[in-house]
């Protein structure tokens, strides 16, 4: 079969709404800690404000992953994340990528390397240095990373 012919059914991984409720959950524990802790006599409980805000900011995003859940589709041409935050959805190319594995840093993330260096050196190289990764995708799925890492590098096998 010649590669132009080659059509792989599209796969569709949703971020887990379980694993956001349970972030969401643990963010608002923390913004009622912030704001529920009595204020030392000494303090001035600018620390108390500070931590209710970032928790109360992490809640906000959870809440957002709650009601507009990450995908990640897999079809013939590559990769796309769209949902959660992202605001337009950005597809990546089998072509352009080396392989997909997990991140060694404890968080099961997947990540990648990019087979050339097109891509925006500055953050490529900075991610490489911190995770040996050009770029990451988040640990959220439904699935197991180490199945989406199998799904991910059987497709850019496929595609070629």
């Amino acid at each position: 079969m010649d590669r132009a012919e080659l059509v792989l059914p599209n796969k569709t991984f949703v971020a887990s709404r379980t694993k956001s409720m349970a972030l969401f959950l643990v963010s608002i524990a923390f913004v009622a800690i912030a704001v529920f802790l009595p204020q030392t006599p000494s303090g001035s409980g600018a620390w108390r404000v500070g931590a209710a805000a970032f928790f109360g900011l992490g809640a906000l995003v959870f809440a957002w992953l709650l009601v507009r859940p990450q995908r990640l589709i897999l079809d013939s041409d590559g990769f796309t994340m769209t949902g959660g935050l992202v605001i337009s959805p950005k597809t990546i190319r089998w072509s352009d990528v080396d392989r997909f594995f997990i991140l060694p840093l404890g968080t099961r993330m997947i990540g990648f390397t990019y087979r050339d260096r097109s891509h925006p050196a500055l953050l490529r190289n900075l991610n490489r240095r911190a995770t040996g990764a050009d770029g990451a995708l988040p640990a959220s799925w439904n699935a197991d990373p180490d199945k989406v890492v199998e799904e991910l590098n059987a497709y850019r096998q496929r595609a070629g």
